[in-house]
């Protein structure tokens, strides 16, 4: 029960604070998210991409591991999802959503923070590779997927690349892998710019759940956070066993492939045109159920 109410108290209780400021400002002021949206996607998530690659550190040889863990594990339920949205039939901005919601967890705001709070900086630094190596695949991979849903497959590699994050991630990598010094007041100010992305995107997905209507969820909706929810840890263990993952490592992956999906899941549905209130339904009913979901990973694996 301890996990239970410190997963509770410390991740969903800030998250649900910040998102119903959202509600209120939809509800009571009007106020539109496609500005919002503009800006997480232009501005602070590339912010955000950069800080967070640039800033991680752990021995190259763990690091590589954890990161194939991250890779693989994204690419199983990828091909879950495809199954799933195959078996119920869905339109391509349909299936588009149940892939992103599926494939991409929500391993920064909460993850890291479960990883923190159980584990200390050992669990945290651990936890930074999965965020790092899923953020990569998020603004690639995703990317393509949310624009398949509407666009030719040489459509959607042409918007990729006009991606911010995507030149964020690609600049990130070539400065932590030649450690180039980026002086310190640039890295403070993309820093503090990348913090804005979490409020934000948690501002912006209140004012989805304000947008929502009764009998507005769809046939995919539960399916998928089951599939986010309940089959992702046990990918996880399947994915860590295949590595040989042991120890602290093999545990803080598998509870980030227990984390509801990512946020940034609505900002890519909103801009790339897929059915926003879907997505925004599957991430909050997620989210919401997570702390039972979480807690029975961690206690029945023993993590």
């Amino acid at each position: 029960m301890s996990v239970f109410f410190a997963v509770l108290t410390q991740n969903i209780l800030p998250i649900a604070l910040v998102a119903s400021l959202g509600f209120a400002l939809r509800r009571r002021f009007a106020v539109q998210p496609a500005t919002l949206n503009s800006v997480v996607f232009n501005v602070f998530s590339p912010c955000l991409v950069f800080s967070g690659l640039v800033g991680s550190r752990l021995p190259g040889e763990e690091l590589l591991g954890l990161a194939a863990f991250t890779a693989i594990s994204v690419l199983v339920m990828g091909g879950l999802a495809l199954g799933l949205a195959r078996l119920l039939r869905l339109s391509r901005p349909e299936m588009a959503a149940v892939l992103i919601v599926a494939m991409f967890a929500n391993g920064g705001n909460y993850g890291l923070t479960l990883l923190q709070l159980r584990y200390g900086d050992d669990g945290l630094s651990r936890g930074i590779v999965y965020f790092v190596a899923s953020t990569l695949l998020f603004y690639t991979l995703g990317v393509f997927i949310a624009s398949l849903g509407r666009l030719t497959w040489r459509e959607s590699l042409a918007r990729m690349v006009r991606v911010p994050a995507f030149y964020a991630a690609l600049l990130a990598v070539v400065v932590y892998g030649l450690h180039i010094p980026v002086p310190r007041p640039i890295m403070s100010g993309i820093t503090i710019a990348g913090q804005g992305a979490i409020p934000v995107m948690l501002i912006i997905l209140g004012m989805q759940i304000a947008d929502m209507r009764r009998g507005e969820t769809t046939a995919y909706v539960w399916p998928s956070v089951g599939l986010r929810l309940l089959v992702g840890p046990l990918v996880g263990v399947a994915v860590a066993a295949a590595l040989g993952l042991s120890g602290l490592g093999r545990s803080a992956m598998i509870i980030e492939m227990g984390m509801p999906p990512a946020v940034f899941s609505l900002i890519l549905a909103a801009e790339f045109g897929l059915p926003t209130a879907a997505v925004a339904r599957i991430v909050v009913f997620a989210t919401l159920l997570s702390p039972f979901t979480v807690a029975a990973t961690i206690t029945l694996l023993g993590l």
